[in-house]
């Protein structure tokens, strides 16, 4: 037979979500060219979806056919409501990177993995890739053994030290205490490390001014802008244009309130923390953390072309340290009824 190229898509849903399937099947196919879907199910884990793709002779089309294949899937999981999992263990379900190794054996290990599994002597070995993969393979896919090193990490502590403390009606810290239990849920360091940021956001007031010289020069800005004063070069009709100057006085009166932003480097400062977090004082470390949550808001994405794994890694860093700044803040608050 000859080399031929298959594409090999491999994530998991959660416990929750599972398909009337029981053996492999057919979802599609096109010529000599077959998409199969299988579903392994095992107790201590969630379900792993797999697809095989194949074979092409071209390794150009595999990858293409590969990458629509992987976007459409993923597209229609997410309209369905089914999140899935392409990375595995790593802290975030889905990211940018299209693959990611799910361990497996090195190299020593394929050549002799009869040591280890006498059942597989003489049968063609890979190793596992969690997203999608291509494979070039002098005989059909189905006939390859592929080998997934799956570990499930269980954090074990001591029972937490309760403190006593007087419970205080204050709708603000309860807020904030909720969203960090969320955040300590969530299973997807982006969402979870939003939700921190979210938790400090809740606890300022809902409306603070800036200082009254800058409004006394938005207001003055304010009064130059009116009907009169403007020309209409447009010829538009009287009342949009009425429309059009009411809405640009309000924008710019807006201009008085404090960001949010703004408010949350206040509150830190009240708070007068006197560690660092990452080495850097709690308004400079906020200040990055900030940024991060900026850059997710506003583009969904998060330090440029810097690597995926290293995306992860730098964001898991922060959110550990993010948690402990809203822990002294939420401490700061309490003991000072703010």
């Amino acid at each position: 037979m000859l080399d031929m190229y298959y594409v090999r898509i491999v994530f998991f849903i959660s416990k929750e979500y599972d398909f009337n399937i029981e053996n492999e099947f057919t979802l599609f196919q096109s010529g000599d060219i077959t998409c199969k879907v299988e579903i392994k199910r095992r107790e201590d884990t969630d379900p792993k979806v797999i697809l095989s793709y194949g074979g092409f002779k071209d390794r150009e089309v595999a990858e293409q056919e590969g990458e629509k294949l992987f976007y459409s899937i993923k597209k229609q999981f997410i309209k369905e409501g089914i999140p899935i999992n392409i990375s595995g263990g790593l802290g975030v379900l889905d990211t940018l990177q299209m693959s990611f190794a799910n361990g497996g054996l090195t190299e020593h290990g394929l050549k002799n993995i009869d040591q280890l599994f006498p059942q597989l002597k003489n049968k063609p070995v890979r190793n596992e890739t969690l997203g999608m993969e291509i494979y070039k393979l002098d005989e059909d896919i189905s006939t390859i053994t592929f080998i997934a090193q799956e570990a499930k990490i269980k954090k074990t502590m001591d029972f937490p030290k309760i403190e006593m403390a007087e419970y205080k009606e204050n709708t603000k810290i309860n807020i904030a205490y909720s969203l960090l239990n969320s955040s300590n849920a969530i299973n997807d360091l982006r969402a979870s490390f939003l939700l921190k940021v979210s938790a400090i956001e809740s606890l300022v007031p809902d409306k603070s001014y800036k200082d009254d010289k800058y409004c006394y020069f938005i207001n003055q800005a304010n009064k130059l802008i009116s009907m009169e004063k403007m020309s209409n070069d447009l010829d538009i009709p009287e009342e949009e244009m009425q429309k059009i100057v009411q809405s640009i006085k309000g924008s710019i009166g807006s201009l008085k309130k404090k960001s949010i932003g703004e408010k949350c480097k206040e509150l830190i400062e009240r708070c007068n923390l006197e560690k660092t977090y990452l080495n850097l004082d709690a308004i400079a470390f906020f200040n990055k953390c900030y940024k991060i949550r900026s850059e997710f808001v506003h583009t969904g994405i998060y330090s440029g072309d810097v690597p995926e794994i290293e995306k992860i890694r730098e964001l898991e860093i922060y959110r550990m340290e993010l948690d402990k700044l809203v822990v002294d803040i939420l401490d700061y608050c309490e003991k000072n009824n703010i």
